[in-house]
Order: C-alpha cells, then structure tokens, then sequence
C-alpha cells in the first residue's frame, strides 16, 4: 500500500509540473491588457534561416513575407547575404525594404564571402547601437534604442547559441528524446552552458536600462529553462500576457514543435496581441506583438 501512495504521489507530482509547463510554455492562461495608452508599436522577430537560405528576390519567400508585414520593427536573426551576386546580397536587401528608412546591420560573421547576423529595419529612428559578443561561432546580442515621438525603448535582439544538430541528430532526438547519444549530450549540455553565460550578460544590460525594454529573438531555450527564467527575472512574455489556450511553437522540426522564440518586455508595456504567423522560407515562425503604452 505504501509503494502504492509513493507512486501515485510521483504520478499526481509530475501531472502538476507537466500541467504547468503547458500554461508556461503554450500560454493557457490569459490575461486582459490594458489599453489606457497614447502610443503603438508592433514588433516582429524572426529567424530567417539564412534569409531564406539567401535565395535571390523575387523568389525569396522571407523577402516576400517581410515586405507584407505592417510591423514597424523587424528584428531578424540568421539574416545571410553573399559578395556574389548570384545570391542576395548586401544592397538587394536593403532595396528590397526600402519602406524601412532605418536600419541596423550587425554581423558576426563577416569576411569576403559573405556576412551572417542580426538586423533590424525600423520605421522609427534607431540610436545608440551597440553589439553584446560573445565568445561564440555565429551567436550574437544586438542592441539599439528606438525613437518613438518623444518616448525612447531599448531593443535588444538575440540569437543565442544553438546545439548544431544535424539533420539525422534532430530526427534521433524526436524519436528517442529520453535516450540519446554521448554526442547529443554533449552538445545539449554545452549549448545550455554558454546559453546562461549569454543570458547573464543580456540580464545585467536590461537591469541597467534607463529605458523600458523590448527583448527579442530566438533564445534557442524552452519556457522554464534556466535561460528563460533568468530573463524573465526583469520582464514579462508577451505571449503569456495576451495568450488564451492557444500554440505557441515557433520551430518546427519533423515531429518537433518548441517554443524557443519570444518577445518579452518590460512591465512599462503592455502587449494588446502576440501571435506567430503562418509562412514559409524558414524553420522558424515569425512571432509579432503590439504594444501599447
């Protein structure tokens, strides 16, 4: 009788943590904003896979998107642009969002092939820009305060660092989540180690901002993870505060789908809708909200 109760106290324990990951992670539970406000911003982030794997307009279904988009910010992550012009470069995506007159470039990788990077296209003007690095292949924080009338924000914008699966490593983990290979380990418990190192630097600037603060990107961490939880030590999730019972998977991968891209703010802001969109180019959704304050 005993092993019995020990049992099923273990069965009702993790009923209740998988329930709270759920309202975590998806956002079942909702909350009304409010709307006393004068000013409206909608933000849009999105990692573009390599800015549709660099394919050239107008065939470059992220392009496509972005230039359909009403959001007045479009913070992008893995944007790639190539020297040679049989794929996208440089100036053919600024031309191709010329209803954005300002920009911030902001490339990790930059050398005579090509730069890979965040960046982001603004309706309203971009200053104080300025890069958080990291000791890390490809990953990068960047950071600029956007002009809205009088009013000032801080944007940050945030690629954290990735496990690097392989095509065939992501098919094992979908299948086999509980037991995987040394490799995968490896890779999970390096990636979440330099993740948090990451955050903790990201942290330290949010708390520092004179400014409200918009924090965006693809984190590559789950709800609930130590990297999500450190961030959200100063800010809200925009997803959770507008969410009622809805997904809210923003990579997708086979079976896979996570919540790994979000927008969070600070509590200055207040979020009237977030949601992802449905498009292709990418393995990500892009994720937008609107803010009011």
């Amino acid at each position: 009788m005993r092993r019995f109760l020990k049992i099923l106290f273990l069965l009702l324990f993790l009923l209740l943590i998988g329930a709270g990951f759920l309202f975590v992670s998806h956002g079942f539970l909702y909350r009304v904003p409010e709307q006393s406000s004068t000013r409206t911003l909608t933000v849009l982030t999105y990692n573009t896979h390599g800015m549709g794997q660099a394919r050239k307009t107008p065939g470059n279904a992220v392009i496509k998107f972005l230039q359909q988009s009403n959001a007045d910010l479009l913070c992008l992550q893995e944007v790639d642009v190539y020297k040679n012009p049989e794929y996208l470069t440089l100036n053919e995506l600024r031309n191709s969002l010329q209803g954005y007159p300002y920009t911030y470039f902001d490339f990790k990788v930059y050398n005579s092939r090509h730069q890979f990077g965040n960046v982001v296209f603004s309706k309203y003007p971009l200053v104080n820009k300025h890069t958080i690095r990291y000791p890390s292949r490809a990953n990068i924080s960047s950071c600029c305060d956007v002009v809205v009338g009088q009013d000032t924000l801080r944007l940050f914008t945030n690629h954290l660092e990735s496990y690097r699966f392989t095509g065939s490593e992501l098919d094992s983990v979908a299948a086999h989540p509980f037991h995987t290979d040394t490799v995968i380990r490896r890779k999970v418990q390096s990636a979440s180690r330099s993740r948090f190192r990451q955050a903790r630097i990201i942290a330290d600037s949010v708390a520092a901002s004179p400014y409200p603060v918009m924090l965006v990107g693809d984190l590559n961490s789950l709800p609930l993870s130590p990297t999500y939880l450190l961030l959200r030590l100063h800010l809200r999730d925009a997803f959770l505060q507008t969410s009622s019972v809805r997904l809210g998977s923003t990579y997708r991968k086979g079976r896979m789908g996570l919540r790994i891209d979000y927008i969070l703010h600070s509590p200055d802001l207040t979020p009237t809708d977030c949601h992802t969109i449905r498009t292709t180019g990418s393995d990500h959704l892009p994720l937008q909200a609107t803010f009011v304050w």
